[in-house]
């Protein structure tokens, strides 16, 4: 019977243990669960403030990229602006060229005709001297005078003032005299030669048959 109970002591004995053995793992793992619990807390706070860094950092760097594209397309408009001012520019002064030398050729065949009609032979080595220098001016590229006589008509750049009767009959058609130069630049007449062309005589008739072949040479020309 003593020993029975002895037995029972021992084994409430190690109950007694268990249990407390029992109640500190349970202590223990409340800490770690509550230890996990803090730390899966501060985890998401870390998450979300780096979310929220990353998403400040993809704000700015939308601003900076809107910022650098206006600042392109600021820069592309200037740079045209700057391109088409040059371009209006570049042509104002070509065509202020273009007049001037249209001008200066003028002035050069009105005094060569002025000269002619007063046989004042002693001006053409001057005015052949100012061609020269004229023709070796800073012309345009491209710029053409229209003053030859003796060519063929050609009614893209002449314009016919003035018929001639001419009997031989190698000179139909062909220029007779240049009262006005012409101009061409690039291609483009600006400005038609006036010229007196040539046109063949055919038979003697009448004053007033000739007077109607005249009209019709002239008309033949103009049109």
């Amino acid at each position: 019977m003593f020993g029975f109970r002895k037995l029972l002591k021992q084994i409430a004995s190690q109950l007694e243990k268990l249990d407390t053995a029992l109640d500190a793992w349970f202590q223990a793992g409340a800490r770690s669960t509550n230890e996990l619990s803090d730390g899966l807390k501060e985890l998401r706070n870390a998450t979300n403030r780096h979310d929220m860094a990353i998403e400040d950092l993809l704000d700015s760097w939308e601003e900076l990229q809107q910022e650098q594209q206006k600042e392109k397309q600021a820069l592309a408009a200037a740079l045209t602006e700057a391109a088409d001012r040059e371009r209006r520019q570049a042509t104002e002064r070509e065509n202020a060229l273009l007049r001037l030398s249209m001008a200066a050729y003028d002035q050069l065949n009105a005094l060569r005709r002025t000269a002619e009609a007063l046989g004042a032979t002693d001006w053409e080595g001057q005015l052949r001297l100012a061609e020269s220098k004229l023709n070796e001016a800073s012309l345009p590229a491209g710029f053409l005078v229209i003053h030859e006589s003796g060519v063929p008509v050609d009614y893209r750049t002449h314009e016919v003032i003035e018929v001639q009767a001419t009997e031989n009959p190698e000179r139909e058609h062909t220029v007779a005299e240049v009262h006005a130069c012409g101009y061409s630049y690039m291609g483009k007449i600006l400005r038609k030669a006036k010229i007196s062309a040539y046109r063949v005589e055919i038979g003697q008739k009448d004053s007033e048959d000739n007077g109607c072949e005249r009209k019709e040479y002239e008309h033949d020309y103009r049109n």
